[in-house]
Protein backbone atom coordinates (compact mmCIF):
# COMPACT_ATOMS: atom_id res chain seq x y z
CA UNK A 1 0.00 0.00 0.00
CA UNK A 2 1.39 3.40 -1.03
CA UNK A 3 1.88 6.01 1.68
CA UNK A 4 2.69 9.58 0.54
CA UNK A 5 6.06 10.83 1.75
CA UNK A 6 7.44 14.39 1.55
CA UNK A 7 10.59 12.95 -0.03
CA UNK A 8 8.71 11.23 -2.86
CA UNK A 9 9.87 12.38 -6.29
CA UNK A 10 6.86 13.31 -8.43
CA UNK A 11 6.42 14.34 -12.06
CA UNK A 12 3.17 15.58 -13.61
CA UNK A 13 2.28 14.99 -17.26
CA UNK A 14 -0.64 17.06 -18.57
CA UNK A 15 -2.54 16.24 -21.76
CA UNK A 16 -3.28 19.89 -22.56
CA UNK A 17 -6.32 19.48 -24.82
CA UNK A 18 -7.94 16.80 -22.67
CA UNK A 19 -7.66 18.79 -19.46
CA UNK A 20 -8.59 22.07 -21.14
CA UNK A 21 -11.86 20.67 -22.48
CA UNK A 22 -12.55 19.04 -19.12
CA UNK A 23 -12.24 22.48 -17.51
CA UNK A 24 -14.59 23.95 -20.12
CA UNK A 25 -17.09 21.21 -19.31
CA UNK A 26 -16.91 22.39 -15.69
CA UNK A 27 -17.39 26.00 -16.87
CA UNK A 28 -14.08 26.85 -15.24
CA UNK A 29 -10.86 28.59 -16.20
CA UNK A 30 -8.10 26.41 -14.85
CA UNK A 31 -4.99 27.62 -13.03
CA UNK A 32 -2.34 25.05 -13.94
CA UNK A 33 0.03 26.21 -11.20
CA UNK A 34 -2.64 25.57 -8.57
CA UNK A 35 -3.40 22.20 -10.18
CA UNK A 36 0.22 21.07 -9.86
CA UNK A 37 0.47 22.23 -6.25
CA UNK A 38 -2.77 20.44 -5.36
CA UNK A 39 -1.79 17.16 -7.02
CA UNK A 40 1.73 17.18 -5.58
CA UNK A 41 0.27 17.51 -2.06
CA UNK A 42 3.51 18.31 -0.24
CA UNK A 43 5.72 15.87 -2.14
CA UNK A 44 8.78 16.84 -4.21
CA UNK A 45 7.72 18.00 -7.68
CA UNK A 46 10.64 17.17 -9.98
CA UNK A 47 9.11 18.12 -13.34
CA UNK A 48 5.82 19.33 -14.82
CA UNK A 49 5.16 18.58 -18.50
CA UNK A 50 2.45 20.11 -20.67
CA UNK A 51 1.59 18.65 -24.10
CA UNK A 52 -0.41 20.63 -26.66
CA UNK A 53 -0.91 21.26 -30.38
CA UNK A 54 -0.35 24.73 -31.84
CA UNK A 55 -1.32 26.37 -35.13
CA UNK A 56 -0.36 29.43 -37.14
CA UNK A 57 -3.17 31.49 -35.59
CA UNK A 58 -2.30 30.65 -31.98
CA UNK A 59 -0.68 33.91 -30.83
CA UNK A 60 -2.62 33.96 -27.56
CA UNK A 61 -1.80 30.33 -26.97
CA UNK A 62 1.89 31.03 -27.58
CA UNK A 63 1.73 33.65 -24.81
CA UNK A 64 0.19 31.03 -22.53
CA UNK A 65 2.89 28.50 -23.43
CA UNK A 66 5.59 31.06 -22.69
CA UNK A 67 3.96 31.71 -19.33
CA UNK A 68 4.11 28.01 -18.51
CA UNK A 69 7.77 27.82 -19.52
CA UNK A 70 8.63 30.81 -17.34
CA UNK A 71 6.94 29.05 -14.43
CA UNK A 72 8.90 25.82 -14.65
CA UNK A 73 6.87 23.69 -17.07
CA UNK A 74 8.46 21.71 -19.87
CA UNK A 75 6.11 22.33 -22.80
CA UNK A 76 5.99 19.87 -25.69
CA UNK A 77 4.15 21.03 -28.81
CA UNK A 78 3.16 19.71 -32.22
CA UNK A 79 1.99 21.82 -35.12
CA UNK A 80 -1.58 21.56 -36.38
CA UNK A 81 -1.38 20.44 -40.00
CA UNK A 82 -3.55 22.05 -42.69
CA UNK A 83 -4.33 20.49 -46.07
CA UNK A 84 -6.85 20.61 -48.91
CA UNK A 85 -9.21 17.68 -49.43
CA UNK A 86 -10.41 16.29 -52.76
CA UNK A 87 -13.30 18.78 -52.84
CA UNK A 88 -10.94 21.72 -52.50
CA UNK A 89 -11.95 22.46 -48.92
CA UNK A 90 -9.39 23.26 -46.26
CA UNK A 91 -9.03 20.98 -43.27
CA UNK A 92 -6.87 21.00 -40.19
CA UNK A 93 -5.59 17.92 -38.38
CA UNK A 94 -4.62 18.33 -34.74
CA UNK A 95 -1.32 16.56 -34.14
CA UNK A 96 -1.49 13.78 -31.55
CA UNK A 97 1.08 13.99 -28.78
CA UNK A 98 0.26 10.62 -27.20
CA UNK A 99 3.58 9.10 -28.28
CA UNK A 100 5.60 12.06 -27.01
CA UNK A 101 3.81 11.95 -23.66
CA UNK A 102 4.37 8.20 -23.31
CA UNK A 103 8.07 8.52 -24.14
CA UNK A 104 8.42 11.37 -21.66
CA UNK A 105 6.86 9.29 -18.89
CA UNK A 106 9.02 6.24 -19.60
CA UNK A 107 12.20 8.32 -19.76
CA UNK A 108 11.48 9.90 -16.37
CA UNK A 109 10.23 6.76 -14.61
CA UNK A 110 13.65 5.59 -13.28
CA UNK A 111 14.03 8.92 -11.44
CA UNK A 112 10.54 8.99 -9.89
CA UNK A 113 8.49 7.51 -7.07
CA UNK A 114 5.17 8.76 -8.48
CA UNK A 115 3.86 9.64 -11.94
CA UNK A 116 0.76 11.83 -12.10
CA UNK A 117 -0.99 11.60 -15.45
CA UNK A 118 -3.57 14.31 -16.21
CA UNK A 119 -5.72 12.83 -18.95
CA UNK A 120 -8.82 10.71 -19.34
CA UNK A 121 -7.63 9.07 -22.57
CA UNK A 122 -8.00 5.28 -22.34
CA UNK A 123 -5.16 4.84 -24.84
CA UNK A 124 -2.78 5.45 -21.92
CA UNK A 125 -3.88 2.34 -20.05
CA UNK A 126 -0.91 0.36 -21.38
CA UNK A 127 1.47 3.14 -20.34
CA UNK A 128 0.06 3.19 -16.80
CA UNK A 129 0.43 -0.59 -16.51
CA UNK A 130 4.02 -0.47 -17.84
CA UNK A 131 5.02 2.22 -15.33
CA UNK A 132 3.37 0.31 -12.46
CA UNK A 133 5.34 -2.82 -13.38
CA UNK A 134 8.50 -0.80 -12.80
CA UNK A 135 7.44 -0.20 -9.22
CA UNK A 136 6.37 3.42 -9.68
CA UNK A 137 3.13 4.67 -8.13
CA UNK A 138 0.73 6.01 -10.82
CA UNK A 139 -2.01 8.57 -10.21
CA UNK A 140 -4.54 9.74 -12.80
CA UNK A 141 -6.46 13.02 -12.63
CA UNK A 142 -9.18 13.95 -15.12
CA UNK A 143 -12.89 14.69 -15.34
CA UNK A 144 -14.88 11.52 -14.61
CA UNK A 145 -17.28 12.02 -17.53
CA UNK A 146 -14.29 12.19 -19.88
CA UNK A 147 -12.16 9.43 -18.36
CA UNK A 148 -11.87 5.84 -19.51
CA UNK A 149 -12.94 3.29 -16.88
CA UNK A 150 -10.04 1.08 -17.99
CA UNK A 151 -7.58 3.90 -17.30
CA UNK A 152 -9.03 4.43 -13.81
CA UNK A 153 -8.79 0.70 -13.10
CA UNK A 154 -5.15 0.57 -14.20
CA UNK A 155 -4.04 3.50 -12.01
CA UNK A 156 -3.10 3.17 -8.35
CA UNK A 157 -5.33 6.13 -7.53
CA UNK A 158 -7.73 8.41 -9.38
CA UNK A 159 -8.84 11.99 -8.74
CA UNK A 160 -11.92 13.44 -10.40
CA UNK A 161 -11.02 16.93 -11.62
CA UNK A 162 -14.47 18.14 -10.55
CA UNK A 163 -13.63 17.50 -6.88
CA UNK A 164 -10.71 19.96 -7.12
CA UNK A 165 -12.67 22.76 -8.76
CA UNK A 166 -12.72 25.08 -5.75
CA UNK A 167 -8.95 24.76 -5.33
CA UNK A 168 -7.75 25.08 -8.93
CA UNK A 169 -9.99 27.63 -10.65
CA UNK A 170 -8.38 30.79 -11.99
CA UNK A 171 -9.43 33.73 -9.86
CA UNK A 172 -10.18 36.99 -11.67
CA UNK A 173 -7.66 39.75 -10.93
CA UNK A 174 -8.90 42.29 -8.38
CA UNK A 175 -10.28 45.56 -9.82
CA UNK A 176 -7.77 48.38 -10.08
CA UNK A 177 -8.23 51.04 -7.44
CA UNK A 178 -7.73 54.60 -8.75
CA UNK A 179 -5.03 56.55 -6.97
CA UNK A 180 -6.18 59.97 -5.83
CA UNK A 181 -2.65 61.38 -5.78
CA UNK A 182 -2.22 60.94 -9.55
CA UNK A 183 -3.60 63.35 -12.16
CA UNK A 184 -6.29 61.89 -14.46
CA UNK A 185 -5.14 60.61 -17.84
CA UNK A 186 -7.09 60.28 -21.05
CA UNK A 187 -5.88 56.76 -21.88
CA UNK A 188 -8.19 54.00 -20.68
CA UNK A 189 -5.67 52.02 -18.66
CA UNK A 190 -8.42 49.83 -17.22
CA UNK A 191 -9.01 48.37 -20.67
CA UNK A 192 -5.59 46.71 -20.58
CA UNK A 193 -5.89 42.93 -20.39
CA UNK A 194 -3.75 41.33 -17.71
CA UNK A 195 -2.40 37.96 -18.86
CA UNK A 196 -3.43 35.01 -16.73
CA UNK A 197 -2.50 31.38 -16.26
CA UNK A 198 -5.23 29.92 -18.44
CA UNK A 199 -6.06 30.10 -22.12
CA UNK A 200 -9.18 29.49 -24.22
CA UNK A 201 -7.70 27.09 -26.79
Amino acid sequence: MYTPNPNDRVAIFIDGENIHYSAKHLNMRLDYLKLCRKLTAGRRLIRSYFYTAVGNQSEGKIDFINFLKLNGFTVVTKEIKSFSDADGGARSVRGSLDMELAIGVLEMTPSLDTVILCTGDGDFRGLVEAVARRGVHVEVCALREMTSTDLIAAADSYTDLATLKEDIFLAAPPPREPREDLPPVEDDIDAFNIKDTSFDF
